[in-house]
């Protein structure tokens, strides 16, 4: 229906896409009313009304973006005179005049920056965000230098050593920099470390039951995005544990159980959470009872430098503890649905310790994360950490809990079918309410990309194509094929947005831009100092063939494969492939077949590529992983980081997308500890390799 089509246009939903194998999907209405109502246009007799408010233009843009090669210019529309007035984010005035409507309002001399903009005539007011920031994200001395650098993508939770408890944590991270600097390297790459729940469901007909994703142990989607992963603090360093009897005797205590948690071959991590919980409380206990006065000053200033946001969150994880038979904040039916109820400002007030304690859980994390940092950069490392940040939020964490309204709850984001994932791909997030995120001058997004920079040198926009459209999916009964449309947002606002937030944090951006890319949306990456994200197994011509060296735009940073693709020999075994029959991904047995039949011509071209390279390829069963390595190195890619779970040959995938029961994703421990990496030869042998072709000459 046209009415229907008409709507759907203004809130961004695409009429049609094309996939990956160039054929055109149609938006059906079927599709279009499933997200229109999941948006808050709940009946379509109002939809005249809807329409109307859409098209009618307002005097002035909930959000006007500007680059510095650009004017700074508006225009009130409207009748008769109106006050404007424009504030910096310190409240200086920088503008306060009478506009008659129509009139260019044109800025000069102003800083970068966000600015408030409020416009009024007595009878309408409007208050608009207006956006100034640099055409270039921030751009580090050796991109301006075109050097090539290179370093190491870890899995942190994969990491294992003597000290760790079933996890890896900042502890070893920290060899992992200290290692990587020692061979030349300037960049350490790792998971997004957001808050996680120990409250994890690990039944599946629970789980099914109750329909939540509490059980999923996902980096990319945890309570909060914010916020640092309190799983990932080595406790023995801090010196409430030192000092700590009742933790030192319980982690003596329980030595058996820590030795049980570090040789499982797979990270517990509701066993480790809580476990690590239990003796952050007594240490917690031991802080509040003999801590100095600067030290709770530190801890008082870390609890109002991050307010409300860390209230919220340390709140929410009170509530959770209160509700363990019922994990999705959704569900919750006695109130504390609501941030704002009543009863939820009284348990907020009941449980101020509780609260405090969790605080102090995520101070610690944040105080070890960003010495991670110093140390790097203490080292001579040019990036040092390389962080990374989801796309989307989870449906049951706090960022949707405190801000529903930001969120369009019944739509998830994902990736329409193609030949590898012929079924789609639904990943679990919530998107952005593209119209209600712009009312809400982009504050959820601005605060999400300050966080994540904090503690980084370089962050990795995860599915970069969000930045101007994403895939909302659904699944209708009985078709496993995920159902969807691209929805459409402000590529100008949000790309401003990480331009002025990487400026000020120093921290370069590399957007992933794997997967169906809307035309045009690398050069405006390039355009805007963004780094494209290169996967050699993905890097082909049309003709098939592996894309050489010397083609990698200089603009990227260069990997051989990703977390939720094979590692080098996994890709050569087909374990992937294996992996997504098994656990049910494919449709038929035919597009499993032809993945098969796909995969030896890719290791085929694979070995004609190293072959055009002059490498040796007379034993490839034992030198995949150099051979491999060694071509992304020759790369002209700024950045290249080898996998560390390729230096040891690892076969099996880190994550199967679209799996949670059927695959133990995120759980899968490096083969070698951090002990093994140091007193071996094959960290240095690899880095080594790398280190020849990554010279910080200009490349030609």
């Amino acid at each position: 229906m046209e009415k229907i089509k008409k709507l759907a246009e203004l809130v961004g939903i695409s009429s049609s896409y094309i996939d990956k194998t160039d054929k055109k999907h149609v938006t059906t209405d079927k599709i279009r009313s499933f997200f229109l109502k999941a948006m808050g246009f709940q009946d379509f007799i109002n939809y005249d009304k809807d329409i109307s408010n859409l098209e009618q233009v307002p005097i002035l843009p909930d959000v006007m973006s500007f680059y510095d090669n650009e004017e700074i210019v508006f225009t009130i529309l409207g009748d008769g005179i109106y006050n404007v007035v424009i504030r910096s984010e310190n409240r200086e005035v920088v503008f306060n005049k009478e506009i008659i409507a129509g009139e260019d309002i044109k800025l000069t001399n102003i800083k970068f920056g966000y600015y408030d903009v409020v416009v009024s005539n007595g009878i309408e007011n409007k208050k608009s965000l207006l956006i100034y920031a640099p055409v270039l994200c921030f751009q580090s001395e050796f991109i301006k230098k075109h050097e090539r650098l290179f370093g190491v993508s870890v899995m942190l939770y994969a990491l294992h050593s003597k000290n760790s408890i079933g996890i890896g944590d900042f502890a070893d991270l920290a060899e992992i920099v200290k290692l990587t600097a020692q061979h030349g390297g300037d960049v350490v790459g790792i998971n997004p470390l957001g808050v996680m729940s120990p409250y994890i469901i690990d039944d599946k007909e629970l789980y099914d039951k109750l329909k939540i994703d509490q059980c999923d142990v996902s980096p990319y989607r945890t309570l909060s995005r914010l916020f640092v992963n309190y799983a990932y603090i080595h406790l023995q360093s801090e010196i409430d544990f030192k000092c700590s009897v009742e933790a030192q005797l319980y982690f003596e205590k329980n030595k058996n159980y820590i030795n049980k948690l570090n040789t499982s071959e797979l990270v517990l991590y509701k066993e480790v959470l809580c476990f690590k919980l239990s003796i952050l409380e007594k240490m917690f206990a031991y802080f509040m009872n003999n801590a100095d006065k600067n030290r709770k000053l530190l801890f008082e200033n870390y609890k109002k430098e991050k307010g409300e946001l860390l209230d919220n969150l340390c709140l929410f994880e009170v509530l959770a503890e209160t509700h363990k038979n019922s994990h999705f904040w959704r569900y919750w039916n006695d109130g504390y649905s609501d941030i704002l109820s009543e009863k939820t400002q009284i348990l907020k007030q009941q449980y101020a310790e509780r609260i405090d304690f969790y605080a102090y859980c995520h101070w610690l994390a944040d105080l070890q994360i960003k010495n991670i940092q110093k140390l790097a950069k203490s080292l001579g490392m040019k990036v040092g950490i390389y962080s990374d940040m989801p796309i989307g939020a989870a449906s049951n964490g706090v960022e949707v809990w405190e801000n529903p309204k930001a969120y369009v709850l019944d739509a998830g984001i994902g990736a329409p079918a193609d030949p590898m994932r012929p079924k789609g791909q639904s990943w679990g997030f919530t998107p952005y309410h593209p119209i209600e995120l712009k009312k809400q001058h982009y504050a959820p997004f601005i605060r999400l990309v300050r966080e994540n920079m904090k503690y980084s040198g370089a962050l990795r926009i995860d599915h970069a194509m969000g930045l101007r459209r994403l895939f909302w999916g659904f699944f209708e009964d009985d078709n496993p094929v995920v159902q969807g449309a691209y929805i459409y947002y402000d590529i100008k606002a949000l790309t401003a947005i990480l331009s002025l937030e990487s400026n000020r944090a120093k921290c370069l951006l590399i957007g992933e831009d794997l997967g169906t890319v809307p035309e045009g949306f690398r050069e405006y990456m390039a355009e805007h100092g963004l780094l494209s994200y290169k996967v050699f197994f993905r890097q082909k011509e049309k003709n098939g063939e592996f894309i050489a060296p010397e083609k990698y735009q200089y603009l990227s940073l260069a990997q051989p494969s990703t977390h939720d693709q094979a590692t080098a020999y996994g890709f050569w075994e087909n374990n992937d492939i294996e992996v997504f029959k098994n656990c049910g991904l494919y449709v038929n047995e035919e597009q499993y077949l032809t993945n098969l039949q796909g995969r030896r011509v890719d290791c085929d071209n694979m070995l004609k590529a190293f072959k055009s390279q002059n490498m040796n390829i007379d034993n490839v069963k034992d030198n995949l992983h150099l051979l491999v390595n060694e071509y992304g190195a020759k790369t002209q890619s700024a950045l290249f980081l080898v996998r560390l779970c390729d230096i040891y040959r690892q076969v099996v995938l880190d994550n199967a997308p679209g799996t949670v029961f059927e695959y133990p994703n995120w759980r899968i421990k490096l083969d070698k500890s951090v002990e093994d990496i140091k007193n071996t030869k094959d960290f240095a042998n690899m880095m080594r390799l790398i280190r020849k072709y990554r010279s910080n000459k200009k490349t030609s």
